[in-house]
């Protein structure tokens, strides 16, 4: 290449030194002179490179092309150039991300790119570095040393690129030293969520058309156990674990269906997702609904299972999360998974590093105090219920793991999304034809129905067969039979709900849906999941715990009531170092979780907790130390122990959530 790269050197401590990369492409011309043949290359240094991932533009077959070995290049053929983004992975664990314009006006082209060796630096030889820091006095933060500081994406994705001339110089590298008030950047997410495919596609029209024809399947059908949306091998699963008895104890189900546990055979399995694959690339928002399966490993069930010992594990708040939760956190990170409602409890997600914003706690959470678990005999939060609700309305495709489906209220969200499956694509807005939604005021009450034929001088609607918005387990979305009314009637035009792709269930224990399925796979979440990664194009090795900050105080975008202010205001400060006095901000759900050891707070008179009365209180507290082991700032409200996890403080300094559970009690705010 005409450049002389320099030796490279390490010490006991790791790498030292400046390496350096070169990224460029060659370009040669087909012989009928209307395409290139190109290979775009990472060269160089690359002997502490881990992997490279590679995004070209998404008119190619298998967009994402993830390198883990040298040479570190791929070749293509094409006529038009584009901007491939390049993710440069080092065995340190750092990650770097650049963009080259691809370029066929030069046989040969390239740019060199510097890599700092803090980027490099491996982990040290025992006895080689510094010694580790005494420990901080009660209350303190433990000073970081300058050889384990970081400042990478908490995602494990990004360096923060603030204030940077160009992304090419992003990366993570070791903080320099601030000053108390001057906390750093916050992380940002790689990418925006995937906008999918229109109607008009040619795959997703003719995923859409096999869905719309196959009906919801009886357990007799030769599909049942495959999917309405399978066009693969039927090859009936092998069984794992035999049982007579229902999945579970708590929770009603039909005759036929056993705690009995499957598993697809190889090669239905590998059809089974590759198809998966598919659908999440030209899903338009898809949905995560995961029960307590996804966590029995580490945290405990409650289902019937041969995998797993019925109850619960001893320490469940310093659980880590299992692969499932990393795959889907990345996905998450990635934007092809758009939303995620959690039925469970754990915060093991969030530890994975999926977006607060993103996910819903739909039955509570022990990271949150505004939102604690709620009984059965409670109400979910506010803000939760219509959330899970839209989610319902609105999801192309849902991803159900580890829930039995047993008849929860929240079962909707995969539910409705497999009965818009059956649906034709929706008309244009404000245009009267099948698909369309109208509200009819009749008796003093209002009646919502599609319309499912268009006549002459009437339509022919299916109402809702209850219009209660309750969040009780006895509510009841579905459609009646066909009723005529006349076109002059006075009725109100919603827009249309358009067909989706339905959901898809992965599980080894059948359940009561199965039949409404697009696809059924089964099998163990996590073995499913390292299959999928490389059917999307990425590496199993990209996916890794995140890295959250090390301070516990921050600058952030919210007003002294925890709500997120605009453009221009001034940031409050965030301080949950040990000590500092908070309080639980207005809106929360404390009483409707119903939790008697913290009805005291918000409550209107006293309260008798286990023969002690406790008279009713605000919700302040102090925060009494940060334990890195269950992620999470344990606090004292009200004489009662509660927990924020640590990514609250990640989200709130991204302003990405729309209000904290948290803030302190006199907060200050920058000058």
């Amino acid at each position: 290449q005409g450049l002389k790269l320099p030796d490279k050197a390490y010490s006991s401590c790791g790498y030292i030194g400046m390496a350096r990369l070169l990224l460029g492409n060659t370009a040669s011309p087909t012989p009928d002179g209307k395409r290139y043949n190109w290979t775009f290359y990472v060269r160089g240094e690359t002997d502490e490179l881990d992997s490279v991932t590679i995004k070209l533009h998404p008119t190619f077959k298998d967009p994402i092309r993830v390198c883990d070995k040298p040479p570190f290049e791929i070749h293509a053929k094409g006529w038009g150039t584009f901007d491939i983004t390049v993710l440069l992975k080092w065995k340190s664990g750092a990650v770097q991300r650049t963009i080259w314009e691809l370029q066929f006006d030069q046989t040969d082209a390239f740019k060199e790119l510097q890599v700092p060796s803090k980027v490099l630096q491996r982990a040290a030889l025992p006895g080689s570095c510094p010694p580790p820091a005494p420990p901080a006095p009660a209350g303190e933060e433990v000073p970081v040393p300058p050889w384990e500081a970081e400042n990478s994406d908490v995602y494990g994705v990004r360096g923060s690129i603030a204030g940077l001339d160009s992304e090419d110089d992003a990366m993570a590298e070791v903080a320099p030293a601030v000053e108390e008030d001057v906390p750093g950047p916050p992380p940002e997410l790689l990418r925006d969520t995937s906008a999918g495919k229109g109607d008009a596609d040619p795959v997703r029209a003719t995923v859409c058309e096999r869905l719309r024809g196959m009906p919801y399947m009886a357990p007799s059908h030769p599909q049942f156990m495959f999917g309405r949306g399978y066009d693969g091998p039927l090859k009936a699963p092998k069984v794992l674990w035999k049982s007579d008895k229902a999945p579970r104890e708590d929770h009603s189900c039909p005759k036929w269906l056993t705690a009995t546990e499957f598993e697809d055979v190889p090669e239905v399995m590998a059809a089974k997702v590759k198809e998966l694959a598919r659908l999440m690339m030209i899903s338009r928002k898809t949905v995560a609904y995961t029960g307590a399966g996804i966590s029995a490993a580490v945290i405990g069930q409650a289902a019937l299972s041969g995998q797993h010992t019925v109850g619960w594990k001893a320490d469940t708040r310093t659980a880590p999360p299992t692969f499932t939760h990393h795959a889907l956190g990345f996905l998450g990170r990635e934007g092809l998974l758009h939303g995620w409602v959690q039925q469970n409890h754990d915060g093991l997600p969030q530890k994975a590093g999926f977006p607060q914003e993103r996910i819903n706690e739909i039955h509570g959470s022990w990271y949150d105090p505004g939102n604690p678990v709620v009984k059965y005999s409670g109400s979910l939060h506010d803000r939760s219920y219509p959330w899970m609700r839209e989610d319902a309305e609105t999801a192309d495709l849902c991803l159900v793991l580890g829930t039995s489906l047993g008849g929860l209220n929240a079962d909707q969200v995969a539910t409705k999304t497999a009965d818009r499956s059956l649906l034709p694509p929706a008309p244009e807005p404000g245009v009267l034809a099948p698909g369309a939604w109208i509200t009819l005021l009749r008796g003093g009450r209002i009646f919502k129905g599609r319309v499912v034929a268009v006549k002459e001088k009437d339509i022919e609607v299916r109402f809702k067969t209850s219009t209660s918005d309750s969040d009780s387990e006895e509510e009841d979305d579905r459609l009646g039979d066909p009723v005529r009314i006349s076109k002059s009637e006075k009725f109100e035009l919603l827009p249309g709900t358009s067909g989706g792709l339905g959901t898809v269930i992965m599980n080894l224990q059948q359940t009561a849906q199965d039949g409404k399925m697009t696809l059924r796979l089964f099998g163990k979440s996590d073995d499913i999941l390292r299959m999928l990664l490389p059917e999307l194009g990425f590496g199993v090795s990209i996916v890794r715990p995140p890295v959250w900050p090390k301070m516990s105080r921050a600058l952030v975008p919210y007003d002294r009531n925890g709500k997120r202010t605009g453009p221009g205001a001034k940031r409050m400060w965030l301080d949950l170092s040990a000590g500092q006095e908070v309080r639980i901000t207005p809106g929360h759900n404390i009483q409707g979780a119903q939790q008697p050891q913290y009805m005291h707070i918000g409550a209107k008179k006293p309260i008798k907790i286990k023969g002690e009365t406790r008279q009713p209180a605000v919700g302040n507290g102090r925060v009494l130390s940060r334990c890195d082991k269950s992620c999470s700032f344990v606090l004292q409200i009200e004489g009662v122990q509660m927990r924020l996890g640590i990514w609250w403080l990640e989200s709130a300094m991204r302003g990405a959530v729309d209000v904290l559970p948290v803030v302190n009690k006199e907060p200050s705010f920058e000058s």
